[in-house]
């Protein structure tokens, strides 16, 4: 990423900073692991149809002596684990170069510093409004600290999927000559069709195997963008409270979107400290010289235990300026909304796993079906969005963006 300076005088919007900043890192996992299968892919086909040919020569032989038979039936084994070899080395190496390019990018300290800046800058353009800060307080956070464990928490997060990506490919064509190489040895006539389509929905499956702690499993396009989306909310309000506190403030509202979840909702609007302090306290009015009384729903902190912040979570807290600040109102959780943009998110899917399909197609017949199910699932999604009202998000559409 080039060096990124943020602009205090129009500091980027959390939501934005999230959605585009989770789409890169999404982008680039995704389109490293779509690179991969279309490798395996590839090979896999031509391994079907060497295959193929191996078992119509056994066939074939029957007819010969015992000793030409087995002599060439053994010589084309022999060129076809050859070949699976020399594959396997080939897969080898190009996952492991595709690992080592993801890392030398260093990734999670680029995002995390971008994150940390735009927070600062929000907190300092909303803080410049307020005319009579209180006293600077002794500090109770540390941005560079913060920003190092959150480096470190989404390095780690991004290892593990290097990992998988340089095992990947081997392990997937691996798994593919399990699939159908006892077809050969045995001699049985199965319809190569039938082969090249589980194949393909076997490699239409992605690289997954990433569990979070709730214990649920992602691709590698939807972890990379969880993880990245949260690391950078956390990110820009742990900079942006770490700016307040500076200038003295110990009072935050949350901001949210209109289709909170459960655990959100009830957290949009309310005044919290992140001083420990709870409940009805007289402050000093942020432009006036007078007094007011606030009443502080909860500790920050408390309000994540809760379930603020959680992952993929795109709510932010901005400085509450006592008398200036009118915190947001309305926010109440709407299981409708919730279960529009869950919906959403599943035919997005669909079209991206249709997508794959199309992509990885290892004949004219699949390919013809599955871009069939691409439009199929455009046309569903064309219709919820006339009915709903939701805004389209095309670019998770696609299939560079994420899969899972």
């Amino acid at each position: 990423m080039a060096v990124y300076v943020p602009d205090p005088e129009n500091p980027v919007s959390a939501a934005d900073l999230i959605e585009e900043l989770g789409l890169e890192l999404a982008a680039r996992y995704a389109g490293a692991e779509d690179e991969l299968i279309r490798s395996v892919a590839r090979r896999a086909y031509r391994d079907l149809a060497l295959q193929e040919a191996l078992r119509r020569a056994n066939l074939d032989s029957i007819d010969r002596k015992p000793f030409e038979a087995a002599l060439a039936r053994n010589r084309a084994l022999a060129e076809l684990e050859g070949y699976r070899a020399q594959t396997l080395r080939e897969l080898q190496f190009t996952g492991l170069q595709m690992a080592e390019k993801l890392r030398s990018d260093e990734l999670a300290q680029s995002i995390i510093d971008i994150a940390a800046k735009e927070g600062e800058a929000a907190a300092v353009a909303r803080l410049g409004m307020a005319k009579r800060l209180p006293v600077t307080t002794p500090l109770t956070g540390n941005a560079t600290q913060a920003v190092a464990q959150l480096t470190l928490d989404l390095s780690s997060r991004l290892e593990a999927m290097h990992l998988r990506i340089a095992r990947y490919p081997q392990d997937a064509y691996q798994r593919v000559i399990n699939m159908t190489a006892s077809n050969v040895l045995l001699g049985v006539q199965t319809s190569q069709l039938a082969q090249r389509t589980a194949v393909q929905r076997f490699l239409g499956e992605g690289i997954t195997g990433f569990v979070d702690k709730a214990d649920r499993n992602w691709h590698i396009g939807s972890y990379a963008e969880m993880a990245t989306r949260t690391a950078v909310n956390r990110a820009y309000n742990d900079a942006g409270v770490w700016r307040m506190q500076q200038s003295g403030i110990n009072l935050v509202t949350v901001q949210g979107a209109s289709d909170s979840c459960k655990r959100c909702a009830p957290w949009v609007g309310k005044i919290l400290s992140t001083d420990g302090t709870t409940g009805a306290v007289t402050v000093q009015h942020a432009t006036q010289d007078k007094t007011i009384t606030v009443v502080i729903a909860a500790t920050l902190e408390h309000a994540k235990g809760a379930g603020l912040f959680h992952p993929n979570c795109r709510h932010k807290c901005t400085a509450y300026l006592p008398g200036l600040s009118i915190p947001q109102k309305g926010q109440e959780y709407d299981p409708i909304a919730e279960r529009e943009r869950e919906t959403q998110r599943a035919i997005e899917r669909k079209i991206r796993s249709a997508k794959r399909d199309e992509s990885v197609a290892g004949d004219d017949i699949s390919r013809r079906r599955a871009h069939r199910d691409v439009l199929d699932g455009q046309a569903e999604m064309r219709d919820f969005v006339n009915t709903t009202g939701r805004p389209r998000a095309s670019y998770r559409e696609q299939l560079a963006f994420a899969d899972g």
